[in-house]
């Protein structure tokens, strides 16, 4: 798809945190018993401004994490690269080089026409129908996460003018490499929730009385209370020139199923009126409602879904 002069969406910072292991030393005589860690003062935040209680995964034993990119083949790493420059089109076009994102996306879509075909194919024989939209719908939200956006938006504009050098023949055997740079971004960041996660398990360890069991409880529904407070609080999209994105789906039908089925989720969104927009030369059909008045209550909006349990993509008004 061809996203022009769109304008741009998910503007978060990603913030790193790294945990530095202890040096071994040695001593003469005894050895002292290690001194276990002070719990932190202050309560740990979560990083980059996402919210508490967010669904991000857990690495597994070996440290690493699954995601939606994890053990595909090259053609289908293709169509997950394509995925990426078409989030980093649509949501880092008002950053440093993401004009030259568009055009080298769009020039990639006309003048690799036949190659980008073969890697979708490639997605289609692996599932159809509901389980592809719902498959589509993961990568674009894998790649448009806004506490990562700021270093995905910088790999993409590497990424971009890489693929814009490489001949067509080519391009199979550059996705995987040029996928690996393009999600280290929310790798980074899922270590750093990881990283945020142990810091406040510690914390919660070394407080001296455990809260009371209101303010437990209070604590545990603040994410499901912020999603349905942010819907509540924006009653209309008159006027508004930025929607949320709750997703894409084959065929306006499609559309509208999801349609009813987050608002069985969520009766909060029956405020909203859906829009269903057409994707050009695609059957895809996007879902979204609105509303709100810039890119920064978008993400706002956009934030509270997420920690409320819905996909989400913060997009401008057409």
């Amino acid at each position: 798809m061809t996203v022009g002069q769109r304008g741009a969406a998910r503007c978060a910072g990603l913030a790193t945190a790294l945990l530095l292991a202890g040096c071994a030393h040695h001593h003469r005589g005894k050895p002292e018993a290690p001194r276990p860690a002070a719990p932190p003062a202050a309560e740990p935040q979560p990083p980059a401004g996402s919210a508490a209680g967010q669904t991000v995964p857990e690495p597994g034993s070996d440290g690493r994490f699954e995601t939606i990119n994890s053990h595909i083949g090259t053609e289908e790493a293709l169509w997950h690269v394509r995925a990426a420059l078409n989030v980093a089109a649509l949501s880092c076009g008002g950053r440093p080089g993401g004009a030259a994102i568009v055009a080298r996306y769009n020039a990639l879509l006309t003048q690799r026409k036949a190659v980008f075909a073969t890697a979708y194919a490639s997605e289609t024989g692996r599932s159809g129908g509901s389980a592809l939209d719902q498959h589509m719908t993961r990568l674009y939200n894998f790649f448009a996460q806004p506490p990562a956006q700021a270093a995905f938006c910088r790999a993409a504009a590497e990424v971009s003018e890489q693929a814009a050098a490489q001949p067509a023949s080519g391009l199979p055997q550059f996705a995987p490499g040029a996928l690996d740079k393009l999600e280290a971004p929310i790798l980074d960041y899922y270590r750093a929730y990881a990283s945020y996660r142990r810091d406040l398990a510690a914390w919660q360890a070394g407080r001296r009385a455990a809260p009371p069991p209101t303010q437990l409880a209070a604590r545990v529904a603040t994410p499901r209370e912020t999603a349905v407070a942010a819907v509540v609080a924006a009653h209309t999209d008159i006027g508004a020139s930025w929607r949320i994105q709750l997703g894409a789906f084959t065929g306006k039908p499609a559309a509208e199923a999801a349609w009813t089925r987050a608002r069985g989720r969520l009766p909060s969104l029956a405020a909203y009126h859906p829009h269903y927009e057409d994707v050009p030369h695609s059957p895809l059909v996007r879902l979204q409602v609105g509303a709100a008045d810039d890119k920064a209550g978008a993400l706002r909006l956009c934030a509270a879904a997420a920690a409320g349990g819905f996909d989400c993509l913060p997009v401008p008004r057409s």
